[in-house]
């Protein structure tokens, strides 16, 4: 429940650490926030974003109208505190992904399984992460709401950036031509994000259901790779058991939690 303490700043504009002592007066709006973000999660989850609004949100609450613009500007800051917690969520996995015992390469591979399982665990707000730039989206939402937005974007990036540099550094990862980090980290989100919209959205059109028996989303990964020259390469080396060594040894409670239908709580 603190995590939601995150997007209150202090006075100098900063979002506040976690490990920051709270007063029980904090913590009651931290907690109200919470419980307004998952009534608002499951507003849009039954209506789509465009259909979210301040006086649905008041009437599905217990809370004044008054209260709720007390925690949020507009229905555009809701959308973007839903963003901020799909990716905290993210972050925590990822976290997760960085504990594995393998090379860089499937220090990668754990990072994009991380991001598959942030979107399979939490559709509604994985589908927030473009919504939330939208530009009627950005131009009502709070200033203290985006750059608390922008801290954990930088901090994503940063956990991607880090990976690669040492994957330089070992000597395992050995670019081509301009291959910058910036450029090798969007390509593996791009790379990733489409597959995952591709599969989840795409998922009764031929060239998907083709498909079955088959694991597209690694072999995606695989090739691109194998194009950045990330050794060893998938010729020489079994991702595929690398991938399932991950679930098991990193994700096993996540993969548990899908398995069962559990309800999954907003962070």
């Amino acid at each position: 429940m603190l995590k939601f303490l995150c997007d209150i700043t202090n006075k100098e504009g900063r979002s506040c650490p976690l490990e920051q002592r709270f007063s029980k007066k904090q913590q009651a709006i931290a907690d109200r926030e919470q419980e307004l973000l998952h009534i608002a999660h499951q507003l849009v989850k039954a209506e789509g974003y465009a259909n979210l609004t301040m006086d649905k949100l008041t009437a599905a609450s217990p809370y004044s109208k008054g209260t709720i613009y007390n925690h949020f500007s507009s229905k555009e800051d809701v959308i973007t505190a839903l963003c901020n917690s799909a990716l905290r969520h993210e972050i925590s996995l990822f976290k997760k992904a960085e504990l594995f015992n393998g090379s860089s390469r499937e220090k990668a591979l754990a990072l994009h399984q991380a991001y598959l399982l942030s979107a399979k665990m939490q559709p509604i707000l994985f589908s927030c992460l473009l919504t939330a730039k939208s530009p009627w989206v950005q131009e009502k939402s709070s200033p203290a709401r985006l750059t608390v937005q922008q801290e954990l974007e930088k901090e994503v990036t940063q956990m991607v950036d880090l990976l690669l540099q040492q994957a330089i550094d070992a000597n395992e990862l050995q670019p081509k031509n301009a291959a910058t980090i910036d450029l090798m980290a969007f390509a593996n989100w791009a790379i990733s994000f489409g597959g995952i919209a591709l599969l989840s959205s795409a998922s009764e059109t031929y060239s998907i259901e083709r498909l079955q028996g088959t694991h597209p989303f690694l072999f995606n990964l695989n090739c691109m790779l194998d194009g950045m020259n990330w050794l060893p390469l998938s010729t020489d080396w079994d991702y595929c058991q690398s991938w399932l060594r991950i679930e098991k040894e990193i994700f096993s409670a996540e993969q548990q939690q899908l398995a069962t239908g559990l309800p999954l709580t907003l962070s």
